[in-house]
């Protein structure tokens, strides 16, 4: 397990890239906007030359709620056994990189272990997750898990722009709430949102008491949305409701 800056962690993949000592699966752990998607990008670049955009040595997965998919499914890993097994199109290498693994699904996971267990040559696959715990073990004991630290300054200044949006929200009437909750369920960062409503509101529990019956609601909301098998758009709009 690894825990470093972020621009070490960049150094670190490419010592091991130039040893030829890199593995074939890594699992990048931490908040939203911790910096693991841009890094997985890093990483395509130094394994294929490209970026993620139109590369044919790459594979991304990521469940698609627009399509109302909340898991990654096992015909998406199907697909990703195809891709991996099949040589470089254009570099040495081979890249997955799953987004929001921990939406997997157990059918998912299982075949996905002959990916883990009997990699191909040249291969690299890259999860990443800020909820690793509902992950597999499985999955978990059989990858390198790096782990990337809040950013403090970012980390900071989206909090207060994801309170002051919940605030306008408040404010708002029936309607809007609901326009809000879809507009921020087809965006699909609705987790990131209610983690930040979360972090930022539990401070002020103790000295507001009419903070407590929306950290309960936000709590049970959280619950709901890590849970891939649960309507989330429902979810968020019975949150907004409730507000």
């Amino acid at each position: 397990m690894y825990l470093m800056e972020f621009n070490k962690q960049k150094k670190y993949f490419d010592n091991l890239l130039r040893n030829g000592s890199l593995g074939h699966a890594y699992l990048l752990v931490g908040q939203d906007s911790s910096g693991k998607k841009a890094f997985a990008e890093d990483i395509c670049v130094l394994l294929t030359g490209k970026k993620f955009e139109n590369n044919p040595d790459l594979k991304f997965i990521r469940p698609n709620a627009k399509e109302g998919k909340h898991r990654i499914d096992i015909g998406s890993i199907r697909g990703l056994k195809l891709f991996m097994y099949l040589k470089p199109h254009s570099s040495e290498y081979k890249l997955a990189v799953i987004e929001d693994a921990e939406t997997i699904s157990i059918g998912a996971a299982n075949a996905m272990l002959k990916i883990l267990e009997e990699p191909p040559n040249s291969s690299i696959l890259i999860l990443i997750s800020s909820k690793p715990r509902l992950l597999p073990q499985t999955i978990l004991s059989r990858c390198e898990t790096v782990i990337f630290p809040p950013v403090p300054g970012v980390q900071t200044e989206e909090m207060s722009r994801a309170v002051d949006d919940l605030r306008k929200v408040v404010r708002q009437d029936m309607a809007e709430r609901i326009k809000y909750a879809k507009k921020i369920y087809e965006k699909e960062d609705y987790a990131a949102l209610v983690n930040l409503w979360l972090r930022s509101l539990q401070p002020r529990l103790a000295r507001e008491s009419k903070v407590a019956p929306v950290l309960k609601n936000l709590l049970h909301l959280s619950y709901i949305i890590s849970q891939p098998q649960y309507n989330h758009r429902i979810a968020l709009e019975n949150f907004f409701v409730k507000l």
